[in-house]
């Protein structure tokens, strides 16, 4: 939840962090962040955010 929060590159941090755990597949440590409420409010907030800047871009 604190990389989401600090905008840190989930895929890069996601990488590490399967690595660091011993998985084979970054997939199998995607499926433990997957059924966060927290997690997807964050990223719900995040992609408003990002929208709302490329609908000022397209105008």
């Amino acid at each position: 939840m604190q990389w989401q929060a600090q905008g840190a590159d989930i895929d890069q941090a996601m990488l590490s962090l399967s690595t660091y755990v011993g998985h084979a597949k970054v997939s199998n440590t995607y499926w433990y962040m997957s059924a966060v409420p927290q997690m997807m409010e964050l990223a719900a907030s995040r992609f408003e955010s990002f929208t709302s800047k490329a609908q000022v871009h397209d105008e």
